[in-house]
């Protein structure tokens, strides 16, 4: 396991360039565990510890789990392509709620997964890539009301 260390600033003119670079790294890995804490300074920023997995590893997990998980530039219908604009609706609420970055919500690849498989109950979910005990805990009921409102 790797680790890597992000400091989301959260000044307009670098917090959207600070997301982008920490996005941009999360597509490329597999995401283990993460720890972040907010520092008061000039510049108030989050500063974030990734623990993960190289990409390499990533092949070679994906062929050991029946999770399901969907790559970020998977083609989406229409419907779906509305699912996932309303799921990143709400993560952006729920990361205002709780004063998170979105991605510590949830990652595109997952939304993307929730959007093609359309879980209907939390056991579905489970089934989904990178979905299990506190994430499911903490904002599975959430989605599965989403799903099931549209």
């Amino acid at each position: 396991m790797k680790i890597k260390v992000f400091h989301i600033r959260l000044s307009r003119e670098y917090l959207q360039a600070d997301q982008e670079k920490i996005n941009e790294f999360l597509e490329t890995v597999e995401v283990k565990k993460t720890a972040l804490e907010l520092i008061s300074g000039q510049i108030n920023f989050w500063s974030i510890v990734v623990f993960y997995e190289n990409p390499k590893d990533e092949i070679e997990n994906k062929s050991k789990s029946n999770k399901v998980s969907y790559p970020i530039d998977t083609e989406l219908t229409a419907d779906e392509k509305n699912l996932l604009i309303a799921l990143r609706t709400w993560r952006e609420d729920k990361s205002v709620e709780l004063n998170l970055p979105t991605f510590m919500i949830c990652g595109n690849k997952e939304l993307i997964s929730i959007a093609k498989t359309k879980p209907m109950n939390l056991e579905d979910l489970e089934k989904i890539k990178g979905f299990a005990g506190q994430k499911i805990a903490k904002f599975g009921k959430d989605i599965i009301a989403l799903l099931n409102s549209i």
